[in-house]
């Protein structure tokens, strides 16, 4: 913990600091899963690498929708495109999606430790 004016202060709540930083991480994942588009875009993907057109077709989207959310999954790291020729291949990046499960579970669940409570996470966060 810090202090500012006499006031203690959370390390994830001082700017700068590597646990703010982590939780602005969060965040934006957060975001970008929130969407139920990309949220089908990433079930779609679970089983695979697909073409654009094998990703909007099942989900009866227009094709430009697709691209826009594979766009921001792609912004975020959630997923990694592959051309081939005029075709664009999407999969899932598991160690970054690993990561930022793990992020969770450290900043919301407390942890990976069945005995530790929930409130236990913030904790954590500031120990990594």
């Amino acid at each position: 913990m810090l202090s500012r004016n006499g006031e203690v202060m959370e390390k994830c709540c001082v700017k700068g600091t590597t646990e703010l930083k982590r939780l602005e991480e969060l965040s934006t994942y957060l975001r970008i899963i929130a969407d139920t588009n990309r949220l089908q875009i990433l079930c779609l993907l679970k089983k695979g690498e697909r073409c654009v057109c094998n990703i909007h077709e099942p989900l009866n989207m227009p094709q430009n929708l697709a691209s826009h959310h594979l766009k921001s999954l792609r912004d975020a790291g959630l997923v990694v495109a592959r051309r081939e020729g005029k075709w664009v291949h999407y999969r899932i990046d598991i160690e970054k999606l690993n990561y930022l499960t793990d992020l969770y579970k450290q900043v919301i669940l407390g942890g990976f430790d069945e005995n530790q409570s929930i409130g236990t996470g913030m904790c954590k966060l500031q120990e990594a």
